[in-house]
């Protein structure tokens, strides 16, 4: 998007061309609601928390104008209210789309003033937005802008009063002006010059014929005219058309032949020099500097990036300050798009804002390494996080950075990244019980100078440091920061009371985030997860995912015991399960019990053997998922396995996230072995249907009377359309489906299978 797309113009009927912005690139969905526990695209919400300082954990996947605000934050130039709210305004714009507005609601004022003049023809359909052919692309603008419509609506107005609504001069200058408006969207429409009516009409005439031509394109033609109407000193549009000179230029610069952007450029920046040198003009002067600004943000960019980058370390410019981010912000992306060039880099580095925003989002020793030597040159608080961000326990300078990290005060808008980031350092470093003891005097103390995504970062690495079971599952559960659809991976926040029923029901709801999840279903041994299935103080429906995952994990390795002693549990707590987890109980011999708790598992499709990170699987156990989360699609399903859709390619990821195979500290080796070698041994089961398919098909050959053999077969077909599967999925679905309608072809459940599935 071009920046003239946001800036504020004044009320003028022509206004500069604004391209629009690349069109929202979807994922496919579906999507379910996520839990957001930490957000990294953006800030937390709302925004204007993070412009008054509550910067929380910084992440270098911000966009630049979030980082901007923290540059100034940690450089001690804060924001006044207003300035806030500028700063808010430009996030919602970006995040939202937004644009000018609503451009209904700009041509309904137009068509509710032109209603007032009888006569007229039917308010003929308008279309700001305008397209152009381009080689290899097709581009929209917006052509006519929100005071294009205020415009000529206040000109009518005043020609109403002068004239009369039903005068012939009023009625011809409303169809003019449906003429000007008709350039909006498509071709050439200019109206006929007039030769009668006194000298305002034609002068108003005149004016119409030159903003006819300027959404027309017809951009040369505009200009002369333009001219020639800032050389009539009885014209109303004289000031303005000098203005529109300059603007004609610029927009003949953005759409014209490229052969002659620059000269067009120049021109327009000597013409607006001239305006703002005339003080006849004083009224159109801020104006003037507006259109000044995109000028200079074309035809010298790095010079205007060295005037923005000045202007925006700058207090109380509240005005200024929105556009001249959104400049500031555009132009960086420009100049670092244009590819490897040093001098360019170095001209960008030359302004200490700059410098640290591209360091701070840097990748790669360089960046580290020059990260550590700006904060040696300038001990600033902004380098220091940069240089602690980037560095690790190893490294030379990593003593110092922690010596003087420690000295953040907990008021400080740094303080929740130098926490967090000496005590990552402390973690890598071996320092366990130092970084335990200074976390647990910071959320005991300091708790209110962390937002929900910061804190769940440090309580990511609180749990990390657990002494024991319990303690480690105190720090395992958290509230999200947020809830969002993420159906385009922006993180948008949505407010749960606004949804509907079973959405507002997850709201001061505590979950697994992906590291808990991850040490559950890869970190801990079965004879753990049974303790923390027994653990009464964890939440319901989080003790129910625990039960339900460690009863199917103990069938799957064959510890019926363990499987035996969950099974009154599970039943209390999903009491539509009793009758199969009785038979299941009652089964002598372990083939038997197998099968039983298979096909217990058959009939709850929602059973898995692994815990759900976040919000998780929203349909009830028993009930079949229309998103294929059936039989085993959890967080650890088998390599190769596929699921219905592939929307969680780029999930947002906490900034660093604890490794099972070493964390939470208070794991034996013994434990964490016994956890690595249950979890290959799961993954060695293959996908679930296959599995299903394979164990139901060998038990119907031994027990082709069991009665539950016909309905296991069609259910094991199921789960081969409706389940994770892989490229030996299709075999084991026509295995299970040839033994169902060779042994049972009369049964109704061979009726209810028609068909086995290869894909």
């Amino acid at each position: 998007m071009t920046p003239e797309r946001r800036l504020a113009l004044i009320t003028l009927a022509l206004l500069f061309v604004t391209v629009t912005s690349t069109p929202r690139a979807l994922a496919c969905g579906p999507f379910s609601l996520e839990a957001i526990f930490v957000f990294t695209v953006h800030p937390e919400y709302p925004l204007l928390n993070y412009a008054r300082g509550n910067l929380g954990v910084l992440h270098s996947s911000y966009a630049r104008s979030y980082l901007y605000v923290a540059y100034r934050h940690l450089s001690g130039i804060d924001f006044n209210p207003p300035e806030q709210q500028a700063l808010a305004d430009l996030w919602k714009d970006r995040l939202d789309f937004r644009g000018e507005g609503d451009e209904q609601e700009w041509i309904k004022q137009w068509n509710t003033a032109r209603a007032k003049v009888p006569g007229v023809s039917p308010a003929p359909g308008v279309d700001v937005y305008r397209h152009r052919e381009k080689p290899n692309e097709y581009e929209t603008y917006l052509n006519c802008q929100k005071d294009a419509f205020a415009s000529a609506s206040s000109t009518l107005e005043d020609r109403i009063k002068k004239y009369g609504a039903e005068s012939l001069t009023v009625k011809q200058w409303v169809e003019a002006q449906d003429q000007v408006f008709a350039n909006c969207t498509e071709g050439q429409h200019i109206p006929s010059s007039l030769t009668e009516g006194d000298s305002l009409s034609r002068a108003d005439r005149t004016y119409q014929i030159a903003a006819a031509n300027f959404y027309s394109g017809s951009f040369d033609v505009a200009r002369r005219t333009f001219e020639a109407i800032s050389g009539e000193a009885d014209s109303p549009w004289q000031d303005s058309a000098s203005y529109l000179i300059a603007r004609t230029l610029l927009r003949k610069a953005s759409l014209g032949p490229a052969e002659t952007k620059q000269q067009d450029l120049a021109e327009a920046e000597r013409h607006l020099n001239l305006i703002l040198s005339a003080p006849k003009l004083t009224s159109f002067h801020a104006a003037a500097r507006r259109l000044l600004s995109i000028v200079m943000l074309r035809l010298h960019p790095e010079q205007r990036l060295h005037e923005l980058s000045e202007f925006l370390l700058k207090k109380d410019r509240a005005e200024n300050l929105k556009q001249d981010l959104w400049d500031y912000t555009v132009l960086l992306d420009q100049l670092i798009g244009e590819g490897d060039k040093p001098d360019l880099l170095r001209s960008i580095t030359a302004d200490d804002l700059g410098d640290w925003i591209l360091t701070f989002q840097g990748k790669g020793s360089d960046s580290v390494a020059h990260a550590v030597a700006k904060w040696q040159e300038t001990h600033s608080t902004p380098w220091l996080i940069a240089a602690l961000a980037k560095i690790d326990a190893n490294h030379p300078r990593a003593k110092e950075l922690l010596a003087e990290a420690l000295k953040v005060a907990p008021d400080s808008p740094a303080y929740p990244t130098a926490l967090f980031h000496t005590l990552r350092l402390d973690l890598e470093a071996g320092r366990i019980a130092e970084a335990r003891r200074r976390l647990d005097s910071s959320l005991s103390q300091h708790r209110s100078a962390f937002n929900a995504s910061s804190l769940n970062q440090l309580l990511n690495l609180r749990m990390a440091l657990a002494t024991s079971l319990n303690d480690f599952l105190t720090y395992a559960q958290r509230l999200p920061a947020g809830f969002s659809w993420n159906d385009d991976g922006r993180e948008i926040p949505t407010d749960p009371r606004d949804e509907e029923e079973a959405n507002r029901s997850l709201e001061g709801r505590a979950f697994f985030d992906i590291d808990a999840a991850q040490v559950l279903n890869q970190g801990l041994p079965l004879a753990l997860l049974k303790r923390t299935a027994e653990n009464k103080t964890l939440p319901a429906h989080l003790r129910l995912d625990l039960v339900q995952a460690t009863w199917l994990r103990a069938i799957l390795l064959g510890d019926y015991q363990t499987a035996e002693a969950l099974a009154p549990t599970l039943k209390s707590l999903v009491p539509e399960t009793s009758t199969l987890l009785d038979v299941f109980l009652s089964s002598p011999q372990t083939d038997a019990k197998r099968f039983s708790a298979l096909y217990a598992w058959l009939k709850f499709p929602g059973l898995e053997p692994v815990v759900d990170a976040g919000v998780g699987r929203r349909t009830p156990l028993g009930e079949q998922d229309i998103y294929r989360d059936n039989w085993w699609c959890g967080a650890a399903f088998p390599p190769g396995a596929t699921t219905s859709t592939d929307e969680d390619q780029d999930k947002p990821k906490a900034l660093w996230r604890i490794d099972p195979k070493e964390f939470p500290v208070f794991l034996t080796q013994a434990e964490r072995a016994e956890a690595s070698r249950e979890h290959a041994a799961l993954l060695e089961l293959g996908a679930a249907p296959n599995y299903l398919c394979r164990q139901v098909i060998q038990w119907g050959l031994k027990n082709a009377d069991d009665p539950r053999v016909p309905e296991a077969l069609h259910l094991a077909v199921k789960t081969t359309r409706y389940s994770c599967t892989d490229k030996e999925t299709g075999r084991w679905s026509k295995a299970a489906y040839d033994l169902l309608h060779k042994r049972y072809p009369n049964s109704v459940w061979a009726k209810r299978t028609p068909y086995w599935f290869k894909d």
